[in-house]
């Protein structure tokens, strides 16, 4: 049963239908992830119309026969996200038509807007303590199931501005600007999403865990971990709207400042990099 399933999902991601909702999908592959055993001891035959043949997974090539299933399974994790790396296309479109619409509505309740486009320089970790993927690649992407994309939450956008404003112009300033446990702030910022990409969404990563208690490097056995992050050249739009025109020049000012260093996961060891690609003040 669990070899039927995973055949019907596979099938899905090489079709290119992933874009159906990708969420779904890895959700659904996750079921088959955590029930490897059964997959595995499955006496199926394999016909040359049968994907998996395609897929060339695990069992099917002779030199992973003699694998253990750990390393099977993580055979399984990169043929996944290689699968979804090749196949998840973005449809840019819809989200034009999301942030346009959003931006007269704004406009028509008097809101100043700014409009802002980031692109990333680097690969991308985005909400990994979240759930797309997780169950497979032990590390996640925030994720939006109703758009199908991957996203930059404005609470993390809005935090890493505020911070800054916070350092340079103090806190004093920085609670007139976003407010506090007691009273709402003069700012609002709306989710990220991508709008276009240069050739993928998504690239598949590795990540070697470090050296824990072991007496030397010698000694280690490292495990890849595997895993799918935002790939470089995807650029991401979102707005930043308020009433008070005082609170648009410190935000504006800050704004390419913040994105350089980085939004996201380990951009101190040269992930989740951005740059500023437009930004546009609408009244």
């Amino acid at each position: 049963m669990t070899i039927n399933f995973l055949i019907n999902v596979l099938k899905l991601i090489k079709e290119k239908q992933c874009n159906n909702n990708l969420f779904s999908a890895l959700s659904l592959t996750s079921i088959v992830y955590n029930n490897f055993g059964e997959f595995l001891s499955n006496n199926q035959s394999y016909s040359a119309n049968n994907p998996l043949l395609k897929y060339q997974i695990i069992i099917l090539n002779d030199e992973n026969k003699t694998k253990d299933v750990e390393e099977k399974k993580s055979l399984f994790k990169r043929e996944v996200a290689e699968l979804v790396s090749r196949n998840f296309k973005l449809d840019g479109e819809k989200v034009k038509k999301y942030f346009d619409t959003l931006k007269e509505i704004l406009k028509s309740l008097k809101y100043t807007i700014v409009d802002v486009e980031i692109t990333t320089r680097t690969r991308a970790l985005i909400g990994v303590s979240t759930s797309l993927g997780k169950l497979i690649f032990d590390s996640g992407i925030s994720f939006d199931p109703y758009m199908n994309l991957p996203y930059i939450p404005a609470s993390e956008i809005k935090g890493i501005v505020r911070s800054y404003i916070e350092d340079k112009l103090g806190e004093q300033e920085a609670k007139e600007i976003f407010g506090d446990e007691e009273r709402e702030g003069n700012v609002n910022f709306t989710d990220a999403y991508p709008t276009r990409s240069e050739n993928f969404l998504f690239v598949p990563d590795v990540i070697t865990p470090h050296y824990n208690k072991k007496k030397s490097e010698a000694d280690a056995e490292p495990t890849p971990v595997i895993h799918l992050t935002i790939a470089p050249k995807v650029w991401f739009r979102f707005l930043i709207y308020y009433k008070r025109e005082d609170v648009g020049k410190p935000i504006c000012d800050t704004l390419p400042l913040v994105i350089m260093k980085g939004l996201g996961a380990r951009s101190s060891v040269g992930y989740s990099l951005f740059e500023l690609a437009k930004m546009e003040v609408v009244r």
